[in-house]
């Protein structure tokens, strides 16, 4: 057997703790422990994702050779490892097959062992996705249907491949999860009268859910791999206190240890240890619905797969009655100053929790700006006569975090109701450009016009939701930019805030204003070459060609003012009223030049 020998090394390096919320569970209850299951879909999905330039073929040739190993290797309904010895066998089925390992580049990953080839491939994929492939676009209804009837399973195989390559970081909980929904509606949408319009209707919320999930998770990744794994405990450790509220902290803390370890192993594409770490939390979480919250009922009537998702979105638990709105004299007479690091983790761990059950309001982030302010709090005022006279005034100074976040939420809610989406995506898109003209404009484009969506639906909230909703948003946003800059270095004022603090990622970006070691290239007449095709333009495309000059305005005069802006696009707007009414070429040959010669006066000024 081809990869048999490799499967120790890999076993020990699978588990760094032990999970501590369930027992284990039999074989038997997952199927990805049987050939005859879901495997061959866990086995596309690992493989597209690392090979995602890969064809359905060549992915096919992989799973069934993989499934033909695996079958000997493992006794199916004895075996008590068989989950643990597939991502080993993942990789040496990459590496076995030497002509597609180096049709596709991964020859030098292969050349190493253990967890360094496991970790060079990744380092590969994360590369891949800076050039991700177009779009999926569902085909022809009837074609869909055909293919669907002729073989049900074959064509959702197909469509987890599709899927996979195309969001090389979408954990495969979620996969699997949205491919069982797509089935629902290939077979309900082929027996209506109009089955195109029922895909369109049908398909579109799940299309979307999908782009929106897999952000999240790339997110994620982002993060563990950046900010570490400590980082990452404190970030869950919030969101599961604002979660179950009224769970107690052993609960919260082992839900933490256990959950950071199910996203360590998503992220690093151990695609069976994701789904079964999954399954087994969400078999806990509702199996003590009592203890944690009402709000997930619904979810856990719901199937395993489904579980998750339905979790992550449910809303938060009520709190505990009788729970005290402050926690004033959390300190006490505890001399933080002197406790271990480890004790200090602890205790720090503690407050977050005690904090985040009480501030269900505020976005994780706000919540660990917050929290790092309270740790200096504690060593300050532990070392004083009357820490508790101390705690009281240092707590006033730090409401300042959550009073920013507020302030900034209602200024852009301001913008938003006064300008529109598509102005306020102006806004933001003179702001980045200063701040990062190293992106192109169809980069800079796409972020702003997230950033002014996000705007958009925040700002319908009611004012207490409002913060959240928009400091999660921009917080994976921003998170979307870091790893563009990971991936190519941007500047050192992106990495500067990238890099420094995850609680500050945000905060940092609003005080970055511009990159002053930018040089502005020559003025070039093709930057602002006028043509007949702008009057071709309709709608969300003539946004788009306007937004791209106001993008060259910027890069190449970064200190240009307001005024001067609203005088060129005035000039330029005016140009196209004039030009689009007449003899279109003739207009744009004689008046284009003249624009340019003025725009480039008014950007020497």
């Amino acid at each position: 057997m081809k990869w048999a020998t490799s499967t120790l090394l890999l076993l020990l390096l699978s588990f760094t703790e032990s999970k501590v919320l369930y027992t284990s569970t039999s074989d038997k209850e997952f199927p990805q422990c049987r050939t005859e299951g879901n495997l061959g879909d866990i086995a596309t999905i690992f493989f597209a994702q690392f090979i995602p330039k890969a064809t359905y073929q060549e992915i096919s040739k992989l799973v069934n050779d993989f499934l033909a190993d695996f079958e000997k290797l493992v006794d199916n309904e004895n075996s008590k490892d068989c989950v643990e010895k597939q991502l080993p066998g993942f990789l040496e089925e990459i590496c076995h097959e030497k002509e597609i390992s180096e049709k596709y580049g991964l020859a030098p990953c292969c050349s190493q062992t253990g967890s360094e080839r496991l970790e060079c491939l990744l380092a590969h994929k994360r590369m891949g996705s800076a050039t991700p492939i177009p779009e999926f676009q569902i085909p022809d209804p009837q074609q869909s249907c055909k293919a669907h009837h002729e073989n049900p399973v074959t064509f959702m195989n197909r469509h987890i491949y599709e899927i996979s390559r195309r969001h090389p970081f979408l954990f495969a909980p979620t996969i699997l999860s949205l491919a069982a929904r797509y089935d629902k509606i290939i077979s309900n949408c082929c027996e209506s009268e109009d089955a195109a319009e029922c895909f369109r209707l049908k398909a579109a919320p799940v299309t979307k859910e999908l782009r929106q999930s897999s952000s999240i998770n790339q997110h994620i990744c982002g993060i563990l791999r950046k900010f570490g794994e400590r980082t990452f405990k404190a970030i869950m450790l919030t969101k599961l206190s604002q979660k179950f509220p009224k769970a107690n902290f052993t609960i919260i803390q082992n839900l933490v240890l256990d959950g950071a370890h199910a996203h360590m192993e998503c992220c690093n594409g151990n695609v069976p240890e994701c789904l079964q770490d999954r399954n087994e939390i969400m078999s806990y979480i509702c199996s003590h619905q009592d203890i944690l919250s009402s709000k997930i009922q619904k979810c856990c009537t719901l199937p395993l797969r489904d579980q998750g998702e339905c979790i992550v979105s449910a809303e938060n638990g009520n709190q505990p009655e009788g729970l005290s709105p402050n926690l004033k004299g959390f300190l006490g007479e505890t001399k933080f100053h002197l406790l271990s690091s480890e004790k200090k983790d602890f205790f720090l761990a503690r407050f977050v929790y005690e904090f985040s059950r009480r501030h269900q309001e505020l976005a994780v982030p706000v919540i660990l700006r917050v929290v790092k302010g309270y740790q200096e709090a504690f060593e300050k005022c532990s070392k004083t006569e009357n820490p508790l006279e101390c705690q009281d005034k240092e707590e006033e100074e730090l409401n300042i975090h959550i009073q920013d976040s507020h302030a900034l939420a209602k200024r852009s809610c301001g913008l938003f109701h006064k300008l529109g989406e598509y102005h306020l995506q102006n806004v933001f898109l003179v702001a980045y450009t200063k701040k990062a003209p190293q992106l192109t404009s169809q980069e800079l484009i796409g972020y702003t016009k997230k950033m002014a969506a996000t705007a958009s639906l925040c700002c319908q909230l009611s004012e207490e939701k409002q913060l959240a909703c928009g400091e999660s948003a921009a917080d994976i946003i921003i998170g979307q930019l870091c790893i563009r800059h990971e991936i190519q270095p941007i500047n050192d004022g992106v990495g500067h805030c990238c890099d420094s603090s995850y609680a500050h990622r945000r905060t940092c970006f609003s005080s970055f204003l511009k990159d002053e070691k930018y040089v502005p290239p020559p003025f070039s007449h093709e930057q602002f070459k006028f043509s007949q095709e702008l009057c071709l333009a309709q709608g969300e495309e003539l946004q788009k060609k306007k937004q791209e000059f106001l993008i060259n305005l910027v890069k190449q005069r970064p200190y240009i003012t307001d005024e001067q802006m609203k005088t060129v696009t005035a000039d330029f707007t005016s140009l196209l009223e004039m030009c689009c009414k007449g003899k279109q070429e003739d207009c744009f040959a004689e008046e284009g030049p003249k624009l340019i010669a003025k725009t480039q006066e008014a950007l020497r000024a």
